[in-house]
């Protein structure tokens, strides 16, 4: 398979070195919005690994946990030989007080991991979500370094199947380890980037063959051009036979009930016709200046496209892509690494209580019905600064 990575891996390289150890916790500022402050239960975490289907998922799982007395919500999260320190209680008794609690699954980035935006998982937990991540095989910077761009295209191919796994291993927790806590049939997705791809096709997108060929042969992406050449191994892998219209079959599940992709990799790879397949509740965010998934090629564009009521679009102004990620850890900042980690405008703090506080309130309405978040959804109560906020919210 050729394919023109010139300016892909040197990107490739840049991540991996934003993974060289995992931030500290993070703790919101006293000026958070209200969905952005800690919710009312403690968070348990747990490791677990998958091992039906071809190859095994290993996945984190966070979930409200009874807060025993002088237990304290301090957490090691270990990947290889990488740590780093989270606010949760490692195996900590589940909360069953108001079980079941919805599940949401999350989608890491390109060269990334389960434990890339660790403050944003932590926090939807805290407010009563199950979240559940997953290392996507082909896609983690591990994987990458030793598979390259095979193991990208085995990703692309597999990812919205490993959604699905997911789902359905959160199926058989809910009988066993976690009984009663997992209500399966209201889940939602997001994901970051690469993950925001992933969130749009579990969501209904369906992959573009016309869009990928003509998005290569006019601008020479990388990326696009990695996926158009490799249309027919992605179909293979998927068990079809290439449609004539160029449209691949959607890869949702009908359990997924809402999606929040966060500076989505996506239009060079749906296409407009594709993109309004998409009928689920949506809130995209991502950021003006986003130079690795330009929004003008991708979050704009789609957002127009979908079919999604309700819908909403958080952009943060002149952010970057990684204004998403997790604050940088120490290392990073020594080897001069500070710009991966961090925004050139925004306060991280600042911005992650903003992207927990629109993420939370929007699966608060969308998969618990309560009407005081959609309250906080409303444009009308959307007054922060940097931020451009459209929405249509009416089914």
């Amino acid at each position: 398979m050729k394919t023109r990575l010139k300016s892909l891996f040197p990107l490739v390289i840049l991540l991996l070195s934003v993974l060289l150890s995992i931030p500290p916790a993070a703790a919101e500022r006293p000026d958070a919005p209200p969905y952005g402050k800690r919710g009312p239960f403690a968070v348990g975490t747990r490791d677990l690994t998958i091992t039906d289907g071809d190859y095994p998922l290993d996945v984190t799982i966070w979930y409200p946990a009874l807060k025993e007395p002088g237990v304290v919500e301090e957490v090691t999260y270990r990947w290889l030989t990488l740590e780093g320190t989270g606010r949760a209680i490692l195996n900590g008794e589940p909360d069953r007080s108001q079980a079941p609690y919805p599940l949401i699954v999350f989608s890491h980035g390109l060269s990334g991991l389960r434990y890339q935006l660790v403050a944003y998982t932590e926090h939807l937990a805290s407010w009563g979500f199950v979240v559940m991540a997953a290392d996507h095989p082909g896609s983690t910077f591990r994987d990458m370094l030793l598979s390259g761009p095979e193991g990208i295209v085995n990703s692309f191919a597999n990812r919205p199947f490993e959604i699905v796994r997911q789902i359905d291993f959160a199926q058989y927790l809910n009988q066993d380890l976690l009984k009663g806590m997992i209500d399966t049939d209201t889940t939602g997705v997001t994901g970051h980037s690469f993950g925001g791809y992933t969130t749009l096709a579990v969501g209904g997108a369906r992959l573009d063959l016309g869009t990928l060929a003509k998005t290569c042969e006019q601008t020479q992406n990388d990326r696009a051009c990695l996926f158009a050449n490799a249309a027919g191994d992605i179909a293979a892998k998927r068990g079809i036979d290439l449609p004539y219209d160029g449209i691949f079959p959607p890869t949702t599940d009908p359990r997924i009930k809402a999606i929040a992709p966060l500076a989505p990799l996506s239009q060079e790879i749906f296409g407009e016709p594709a993109g309004a397949d998409i009928r689920l509740p949506m809130m995209l965010m991502v950021g003006s200046q986003d130079q690795s998934t330009p929004p003008e090629q991708n979050a704009y564009p789609i957002y127009e496209s979908v079919s999604s009521t309700p819908k909403a679009m958080v952009v943060f102004e002149n952010a970057g892509h990684y204004i998403f990620v997790d604050k940088c850890p120490p290392l990073l900042i020594q080897m001069g690494r500070f710009e991966l980690c961090s925004d050139r405008v925004w306060d991280m703090d600042r911005a992650h209580d903003l992207i927990n506080h629109f993420a939370t309130a929007f699966f608060m309405y969308t998969l618990k019905g309560d009407q005081t978040a959609l309250e906080a959804l409303d444009p009308a109560e959307v007054k922060f600064t940097g931020v451009a906020y459209q929405a249509s919210l009416k089914p």
